[in-house]
């Protein structure tokens, strides 16, 4: 995974009702917009309210050591810990591909495999029952 899962596990450390709730929001789908950019160590989200017709903007910017530097989020917890941080670092590592960070498909393998033509003989071969039939006109 491009995203680590230690950014969680060092936001949530000591406090199990906050890795429960972010744990229960991600997976009632309740993170509802996601952005990573790998080269600013900034993610983005929104994440509904639980209970209410709400949702919470939330901004984390990562550090070394997968540390969160700084976060904010719009709900009443939201200068210090909360859970909708919580799980937009949780919701992060389960749905964030290699594919998903910038120009990492542009990296080759260390050994591609070498290139054959096929025709299209060798891949749809004749029925042996037509292959040796040829066709003849009879004249009257």
């Amino acid at each position: 995974m491009a995203f680590s899962i230690l950014y969680w596990l060092n936001y949530v450390s000591g406090t199990k009702k906050l890795q429960q709730k972010s744990e229960l929001a991600v997976k009632a789908d309740h993170v509802l917009k996601f952005c990573f950019d790998p080269e600013l160590n900034h993610v983005q989200g929104r994440v509904q309210a639980s209970m209410r017709d709400r949702s919470y903007h939330v901004n984390i910017t990562l550090g070394e050591n997968n540390t969160v530097v700084d976060g904010i989020c719009d709900c009443v917890n939201g200068q210090d810990k909360c859970h909708h941080k919580a799980s937009i670092l949780l919701y992060g590592y389960k749905n964030v591909s290699k594919t998903d960070v910038r120009a990492s498909w542009i990296q080759h393998p260390k050994r591609a495999p070498s290139k054959q033509t096929t025709t299209m003989e060798e891949l749809f071969p004749p029925p042996p029952n037509i292959a040796n039939y040829s066709y003849a006109m009879d004249c009257i």
